[in-house]
């Protein structure tokens, strides 16, 4: 009796220290990857050269572990990647984009004037939801995606021009001290608007990298990025992963580093231009 006593002691003992040693496993983890993102991340391009503009490249489409996802984030440059909360990968796509020091914003899914509803996901942003519904769902979004410090819209021509509901999720953007980029996928967008009227820190897409997917003509596109960073001092543009751009936009993006650093242009997060 007094065996199977101690042998019961025993037991639980050793789950015990068992379980003391997952959690301290998991706290070592959570460790490193704030280590990643807030000391070790590409915080700005390599270029040592006169600067003469600056450019954000955002990288739409993660969390679907899409073509070129690798890629893309072996490149050495800090790249801003937008990932779609609530797939199969969302999760693991923001801690591999954190380690390898790159920034994370969310890209949230919200209704267009024209495209495929199931484009959306469940959790998409639609203009006939209520107010309490939208928060919830960007408050989920915002739990859904770790290491995110910003916003951007997959899709969205319909919602960005409806003042209510930039309103709501731009409320719920500045309660978390994230920023927003507008993708302008309407020219009636009124994020720029309603940010500035709530000082929510904003960037807006001034040229798309890949909606002709061969590499030259991305390459073009990289090039004319550059002239405008020089021309206004900053410059946005946004390239994808997956079927949009994926391999070849990466293929681009470092194939045209040398050119775009010796126009004296330095590649930085989203967030360093805000911050500046």
């Amino acid at each position: 009796m007094k065996k199977m006593y101690l042998l019961s002691i025993s037991k639980k003992v050793l789950l015990y220290i068992l379980l003391c040693f997952f959690l301290i496993a998991i706290l070592i983890i959570v460790s490193k990857l704030k280590e990643a993102y807030f000391d070790n991340s590409r915080s700005s391009s390599l270029n040592t050269g006169e600067i003469k503009g600056r450019v954000v490249i955002i990288i739409d489409d993660f969390g679907n572990n899409g073509a070129g996802t690798k890629e893309m984030l072996q490149i050495n440059r800090p790249l801003t990647c937008a990932v779609i909360p609530f797939l199969e990968y969302t999760k693991s796509d923001a801690r591999e984009i954190v380690l390898h020091g790159h920034e994370v914003i969310i890209h949230m899914p919200m209704e267009p004037h024209k495209g495929n509803p199931k484009w959306l996901g469940d959790k998409g942003i639609t203009v006939d939801l209520d107010i309490d519904t939208i928060q919830n769902i960007i408050k989920d979004a915002i739990e859904d995606v770790p290491f995110a410090v910003g916003m951007n819209n997959h899709m969205g021509s319909k919602v960005t021009e409806n003042r209510v509901i930039m309103e709501t999720i731009i409320m719920m953007l500045k309660e978390n001290n994230m920023y927003i980029v507008d993708s302008k996928t309407s020219e009636n967008s009124i994020v720029k608007e309603v940010a500035i009227e709530n000082n929510v820190p904003y960037l807006e897409r001034l040229v798309f990298l890949d909606n002709d997917k061969s590499l030259l003509s991305i390459k073009k596109q990289l090039k004319l990025l550059g002239e405008l960073a020089i021309k206004h001092e900053t410059a946005v543009a946004i390239g994808h992963v997956g079927p949009e751009g994926g391999v070849v936009t990466a293929q681009a993006i470092k194939e045209m580093i040398p050119e775009l650093e010796a126009m004296g242009i330095e590649i930085v997060p989203a967030s360093m231009i805000l911050k500046n």
